[in-house]
């Protein structure tokens, strides 16, 4: 299984302590000899190195600022996507090969952008059967598009919903019975370990959904799941070996 972990900043500000659970997935890696990919948000990308990453892991992009890039101009998608990804070669001294847009809502033409800037992979859409702001009709496996792997995110069985830890705390423990049969990448953010509720700046399905099972309850519905389907990939060590 494909692990793919957004990193942010903490909910709506500018503070980054949802950093202090990296250091478990890290040992989560080591200890099951496993790998991941993290999709960083530009602006946290200098206080993510000072803070250390595991050579475990992949860097990718998570674009700059984490706007909706749907209602970027293409300049404006341009300078999201080039910026995070020179910002994070250079602050990290690694290739960066792929990106996800925020809120799983890319534009028509991300791919077509991702081409022209030397991007190999995209993780953005999520695979299903029920039209809406997520699913798109294609089923749950990485394809090609415009010249770019598309590794979408798979949803819950039964349910049209992204297959993260987001509706997994908030169906919990229903989910438990939802989990696809052959899940083939998973995806979660650090700040929905955080202890503490999102912000009243945040809109009120957020405050909902990242809300529940919160925590230390959240860690352990987690690493629980993890460690049923260790050891986990990164995307670029998935797209490398074919």
């Amino acid at each position: 299984m494909i692990l793919t972990v957004d990193v942010e900043h903490d909910w709506g500000g500018s503070t980054t302590e949802n950093f202090q659970f990296l250091t478990g997935l890290f040992n989560f890696l080591d200890d099951t000899d496993s790998r991941a990919t993290l999709f960083v948000l530009g602006e946290v990308a200098e206080k993510l190195a000072e803070f250390g990453v595991s050579k475990r892991v992949e860097i990718a992009s998570h674009s700059m600022s984490h706007t909706n890039l749907r209602g970027a101009s293409e300049d404006e998608l341009v300078n999201e996507l080039q910026g995070s990804k020179d910002l994070l070669e250079r602050t990290f001294g690694t290739k960066v090969y792929g990106l996800r847009a925020p809120y799983f809502m890319p534009p028509e033409n991300l791919w077509e952008v991702l081409k022209k800037l030397d991007y190999l992979y995209s993780s953005s859409l999520v695979a299903g059967w029920f039209p809406g702001r997520y699913h798109n009709r294609i089923e749950a496996k990485p394809f090609s598009k415009g010249g770019i792997k598309e590794y979408p995110v798979q949803s819950f069985r039964l349910i049209p919903l992204p297959f993260g830890l987001s509706f997994m705390r908030l169906l919990y423990p229903l989910s438990k019975l939802l989990v696809p049969k052959k899940p083939y990448i998973f995806y979660y953010h650090t700040t929905e370990l955080l202890k503490s509720w999102p912000g009243p700046g945040e809109p009120l399905p957020v405050r909902v959904l990242y809300g529940i099972n919160r925590g230390m309850r959240a860690r352990r519905i987690l690493y629980e799941f993890l460690e049923r389907h260790a050891p986990t990939q990164s995307i670029r060590d998935h797209l490398l070996s074919y």
